[in-house]
């Protein structure tokens, strides 16, 4: 194919983009509109992950010992959980230790700091912080705390139970990855029916646009035209379509999530949404732009196929 067909191929597509008008105009829209649904979940499901990711580093079970425990049979539980394949790592805190980070964490709090001179004896317990590689095991690692030789040194909160804690909410962390998946196959499952229906649309466009132009088709064919000059502007449309349909998502994304970023960000501890989608503007669109020319060519393809005999 020389130059000048090629050029003539591309005039020819815009011409009948333009042509159809008010068509083309709802064909972008409603492919925006799977776009838009396709994207947000692929960010969201990316972002939420991250969050999941996020917390999970932050759980971890803390393990106190009675007032006065010799340190000996705490590093001999450390050393032993250390060997464990599933735990990650153990951090030891001292009673020192521990009246440290109190302080410094309430530095700003007279009247918490001037309760401590009222107790005369260390309040707080040596204890063992212990990380699993996998959420999922803390259980087996409990069961693990309990059968230690040194188990016996744990202390006991009022009702009996061993102070076996976790630092943060397991079970919420758990109800958010399950609320995760079902939005995201939720997700999916909505976005795969905007996107039959987008190349449902632009299917009939240019189904409308072949039947639009059947007098200038049977002149081409008459002339001798090649098969690839007469399918080829129906093809650009679809590609217009795509690409159009892209921008325009693109757009609309930048606000939407400029606006979202400092509510995540207060909710998800830091996480800004937003931040996430400037530093990862060139594979978010090169995602939507390639989903947008997927579904722009496909039903092009179809309605040629189907409509157009050559």
């Amino acid at each position: 194919m020389d130059q000048i067909t090629f050029k003539r191929i591309f005039k020819w597509g815009f011409i009948n983009f333009f042509r159809n008008g008010v068509v083309s105009v709802a064909t972008v829209l409603v492919m925006s509109l799977s776009i838009f649904m396709i994207g947000l979940v692929i960010i969201g499901s990316i972002f939420l992950n991250g969050v999941i990711t996020s917390l999970e580093e932050k759980v971890d079970i803390s393990v106190y010992f009675k007032a006065g425990s010799p340190e000996e049979g705490i590093f001999s539980m450390q050393k032993s959980l250390e060997g464990n394949e599933d735990v990650a790592g153990v951090k030891y805190i001292s009673q020192d230790e521990a009246l440290r980070i109190f302080k410094e964490r309430h530095a700003n709090d007279d009247l918490v700091l001037r309760s401590l001179d009222v107790v005369e004896a260390n309040p707080f317990s040596a204890s063992l912080e212990i990380k699993a590689k996998d959420t999922s095991k803390y259980g087996e690692i409990n069961k693990l705390l309990e059968g230690q030789s040194a188990a016996n040194l744990i202390d006991v909160n009022p009702d009996g139970e061993k102070k076996i804690t976790y630092r943060q909410n397991q079970v919420a962390i758990e109800k958010l990855a399950t609320i995760l998946n079902t939005a995201r196959l939720a997700g999916f499952a909505v976005s795969l029916m905007l996107a039959v229906i987008a190349i449902m649309v632009a299917y009939n466009t240019v189904r409308l646009a072949i039947y639009n132009s059947k007098d200038e088709i049977s002149v081409m064919q008459l002339v001798g035209a090649s098969y690839a000059f007469i399918r080829g502007p129906f093809l650009v449309e679809g590609v217009m379509y795509g690409l159009l349909s892209s921008v325009f998502t693109l757009a609309v994304f930048y606000p939407i999530f400029w606006w979202a970023g400092q509510k995540t960000a207060s909710i998800f501890g830091g996480l800004n949404v937003f931040s996430y989608f400037t530093a990862n503007i060139l594979e978010i669109s090169l995602i939507l732009f390639g989903v947008g020319l997927f579904l722009g060519v496909f039903s092009s393809a179809i309605a040629i196929r189907k409509y157009l005999r050559v």
